[in-house]
C-alpha cells in the first residue's frame, strides 16, 4: 500500500489529510487493544530482562541512526523515517509524522522498510547456522528453563496428620500454593470438592496446577500417587465460555462457585494464556473456563455463565467510540515538562495509550472495551491502509528526487540501523542473559517489531516457543518506539 501510494503521489495524486489522521487513530488504537492484555502481564511474568532487551535494542538502533546520519549528512526527517522503517514500526512512523508533519519522513521509511523485513528474516536463519545451534537441545533447554510452565494434574494421598479434619477452604488458604483441589475421594467415589469438605488421612485428592505449585501442595498434604487408578466418578468436567455480563469483572471469591453451584474452576484460558485461577481472579468476557463438578450442576451453570459462542463475534460500538474519543483527547492534551516546555502524545501516541489502557483493564463498569479478533483486525488493517495511503501520496512527490540525490547513503544508513541492533540484541540475550536460542531469537524479533521474523524463527526451529518471548518484548518495543522516533528527529 505504501509503495502504491508513493507511485500515485509521484504522479500528483493527493488524499485529504483526514484520511491520514483517521487511519492513524484507528490503527494505533487497535494496536493498543491488541498489546494491552499482555503488556504489564509480560513485564511481571518474564521480569526485567525482557524489558531491558527491548529498550537496549531500540537504543542501539537510535544511536546507529543518529551517528550514521550525522556522519553521512542525512537530513533529520529522512533519518527518522529510516529508524522507523528499519524497525518495521508503522506506529513509529505515525508518531514522527504527527510530530513534524514532514512527508520526507515517509521517504526514509519507504527505503528502510524492505531492508528491515528482509534483514530480520535472514538474520534469524543465518545466525543459528553460523553458531551451529542444536535445535532439539535448545527446545529442551527452553522447556526446562524459560518456557511457559505447563498445567499438570496429579493425585495426592494425605499423610500429614495436621491436615486431619480441616476443610478444603482452610487448607487452600494456608497452603501458599496456587494449585487447586479439583476432586476428592469420598467413600471410594470421586466427588466435587466444596470449601466446607473435610479432609482425612489416607484420603486421595486430585490437584491441578504447575509442577512447582503442585510440589508445594505435596509438601503440605502428602506424596503423589503416580499409579493411582481413579475410581468410578460422580462428577464430570466441561469448558464454559463466559458471555454473561453479570459474571464479568467479578472475582471468584465474590462469585462463590463452590458454595453456590458446587463447581470448581480448575483453569482458565484467556488471550491464548492458560493459568490456574485464584480467589482474586476476575472473570472476563470471552474467558474459557474448565469447570469440574456434578453433571447436573454443570448443565445448570451453562444458562448462568452464558456459553453463547456467537456473542464472541459481537462488537460493542459505544465502548469502541469512547475509546477512540479518549485517545484523540489524550493525544491533544498538553503534558508539561517544565514551566516553559510541554509536549503532546499526538494522534499516534494518544490512541495507542488509550488502547493499551482499555486492553489492559478490558472493562470499565459495564462497558466491555475488548473487540472480537476479526473486527479488531479489520479496523486495524483499514486504519493502516488509510494512513499509508495518505502518507505515501505525500511522500511520493519527493521520493524519486531524494532517491536520486542520496540513494546510496540512505541504503547504507538503513543497512546499519537494521544489522547493528540485531547483532547487539542477540549478543545481549545469548551471552549476557544466557537465554536459549528460541527465546533469544523470539525476543530479538519482538524488539525489532518484526512479525515476519518471528514466523521465520518458528519455521526454522519447528517450535512455537519463540512466540512467548516475542509477546513479552513486543508491547514494550511498540510503545517505546513511538517516543524514540520523534525524539530522534528533535535531536538531529
Amino acid at each position: 500500500m505504501l509503495f502504491a501510494a508513493m507511485a500515485m503521489g509521484h504522479w500528483g495524486v493527493k488524499l485529504p489529510a483526514v484520511f491520514t489522521d483517521l487511519g492513524v487513530v484507528l490503527f494505533t488504537y487497535t494496536v493498543g487493544l491488541q498489546a494491552g492484555p499482555h503488556f504489564l502481564r509480560s513485564v511481571r511474568r518474564h521480569g526485567v530482562p525482557y524489558f531491558l532487551l527491548a529498550l537496549f535494542t531500540l537504543g542501539v538502533a537510535w544511536l546507529a541512526a543518529f551517528g550514521s546520519a550525522k556522519l553521512l549528512g542525512i537530513e533529520s526527517s529522512l533519518a527518522t523515517g529510516i529508524y522507523s522503517g528499519a524497525l518495521t514500526s508503522t506506529p513509529g512512523l505515525a508518531a514522527a509524522l504527527q510530530t513534524f508533519e514532514d512527508p520526507t519522513i515517509s521517504v526514509g521509511y519507504g527505503v528502510a522498510y524492505p531492508l528491515g523485513v528482509i534483514g530480520v528474516v535472514l538474520f534469524v536463519q543465518v545466525v543459528p547456522r553460523l553458531l551451529k545451534i542444536d535445535w532439539q537441545a535448545e527446545i529442551q533447554r527452553s522447556i526446562t528453563g524459560n518456557g511457559q510452565p505447563d498445567i499438570e494434574r496429579a493425585w495426592l494421598r494425605i499423610t500429614n496428620p495436621q491436615v486431619e479434619g480441616k476443610t478444603i477452604g482452610e487448607v487452600e488458604a494456608t497452603s501458599m500454593s496456587e494449585a487447586v483441589i479439583s476432586r476428592v475421594i469420598d467413600q471410594y467415589v470421586v466427588v466435587p470438592p466444596q470449601s466446607t469438605t473435610h479432609l482425612y488421612r489416607d484420603q486421595h485428592v486430585h490437584v491441578v496446577g504447575t509442577k512447582e505449585e503442585i510440589n508445594k501442595l505435596e509438601l503440605l498434604l502428602g506424596p503423589r500417587q503416580a499409579d493411582f487408578k481413579e475410581p468410578r466418578s460422580a462428577i464430570s468436567s466441561t469448558t464454559l465460555i463466559v458471555t454473561e455480563e453479570k459474571l464479568c469483572g467479578k472475582s471468584l471469591e465474590r462469585l462463590h462457585f463452590r458454595e453456590r453451584y458446587g463447581l470448581t474452576i480448575s483453569r482458565i484460558w484467556r488471550d491464548d494464556f492458560e493459568f490456574v485461577p485464584q480467589a482474586h481472579t476476575t472473570l472476563e468476557f470471552g474467558d474459557e473456563v474448565r469447570l469440574v463438578g456434578d453433571v447436573e450442576d454443570l448443565a445448570r451453570i451453562e444458562s448462568i455463565g452464558g456459553h453463547q459462542a456467537q456473542r464472541l463475534n459481537e462488537t460493542q460500538f459505544l465502548p469502541f467510540a469512547i475509546g477512540l474519543l479518549a485517545g484523540v483527547v489524550l493525544g491533544n492534551f498538553p503534558i508539561r515538562l517544565t514551566s516553559t516546555t510541554s509536549f503532546q502524545l499526538g494522534m499516534a501516541g494518544g490512541p495507542l495509550a488509550a488502547g493499551l489502557i482499555a486492553g489492559h483493564f478490558g472493562r470499565i463498569s459495564t462497558m466491555n472495551f475488548r473487540m472480537p479478533v476479526a473486527a479488531r483486525r479489520f479496523v486495524n488493517e483499514l486504519g493502516l491502509i488509510l494512513f499509508l495511503g495518505g502518507a505515501g501520496c505525500e511522500a511520493g512527490a519527493s521520493f524519486w528526487s531524494v532517491l536520486q540525490s542520496q540513494g546510496a547513503s540512505l541504503l547504507l544508513v538503513s543497512t546499519i540501523v537494521t544489522i547493528v541492533p540485531l547483532a547487539a540484541a542477540f549478543g545481549l540475550a545469548r551471552f549476557v542473559f544466557h537465554w536459549d536460542a528460541l527465546n533469544c531469537l523470539g525476543a530479538v524479533c519482538g524488539a525489532m517489531t518484526s512479525t515476519p521474523g518471528l514466523g521465520a524463527v518458528t519455521r526454522v526451529a519447528d517450535s512455537s516457543t519463540p512466540s512467548t518471548a516475542y509477546v513479552a518484548v513486543y508491547p514494550v518495543a511498540l510503545l517505546a518506539i513511538t517516543l524514540l522516533a520523534p525524539l530522534l528527529g528533535s535531536a538531529l
